[in-house]
């Protein structure tokens, strides 16, 4: 009997068939499914910034965090009521509980400083999830706002005010002490502000260093800036 001779361009082809069958690979979406994505908010509860200010209000010594999150999978928010949630800053248990998606804290150490949060879900699905970020601890601090262009100033008398940032206080309860070329005083009326008064006949040229110190009184926390600003004449 002749024998029939089969091309080996169809051995290829059936093998890819079969091989086709038995291996499949899953679309991209499905592996994204498998990776819950932490989503994470934090605030200061009492960190003071002017109204004005477009960023963020930094923790700061005395002042809290309050921290939230949301588990996403695939664009959905997933529900992780049921699910037991322990948070850490730097490696302390700090709370924890079934469905404690939002905590408040204070932090600690000393400023500036940077505090690792780490939130964990041991059993979600089979999976042990963690998800850590950092919260920056800053000092308070204090910017003289003087809206003179280069620090010049023509006018007599001049003001300049006091702008506060991440004290654990509204500026209203801050302490101001200023002083101008070493000699200080205070503006009884809005301590925030200074108004420098310059003796008649002063040259043009003539400059002045304006020093601010702010103190919170409850901890005694304080921040200090100094401004030198150039007189150039009644114009």
């Amino acid at each position: 009997m002749k024998k029939l001779l089969v091309p080996r361009m169809v051995y290829v082809v059936v093998f890819l068939i079969l091989a086709g069958s038995f291996f499949f690979i899953p679309p991209t979406h499905a592996q994204t499914a498998s990776n819950p994505q932490f989503l994470v908010t934090w605030r200061s509860t009492a960190s003071s910034i002017p109204s004005n200010y477009p960023g963020k209000a930094l923790p700061s010594y005395g002042s809290k965090v309050t921290a939230d999150f949301e588990l996403v999978s695939a664009g959905k928010v997933l529900n992780i009521s049921g699910q037991t949630i322990y948070w850490y800053l730097e490696d302390t248990l700090i709370g924890g509980g079934v469905g404690v998606q939002q905590l408040t804290f204070p932090l600690f150490g000393t400023p500036p400083n940077t505090l690792t949060l780490r939130i964990e879900i041991p059993n979600y699905n089979g999976q042990y999830l963690i998800h850590t970020l950092d919260l920056p601890f800053a000092n308070p601090a204090v910017v003289i706002y003087a809206p003179y262009s280069g620090g010049t100033f023509s006018s007599n008398p001049v003001d300049v005010t006091a702008l506060p940032y991440f004290f654990n206080a509204s500026p209203s309860q801050l302490t101001y002490t200023w002083a101008v070329n070493g000699q200080t005083g205070a503006n009884a009326e809005n301590p925030q502000t200074a108004e420098v008064t310059l003796p008649q006949g002063t040259p043009a040229g003539t400059g002045i260093t304006v020093s601010l110190s702010v103190e919170n009184p409850v901890g005694a926390v304080t921040a200090a800036a100094e401004s030198t600003l150039t007189y150039s004449g009644q114009l």
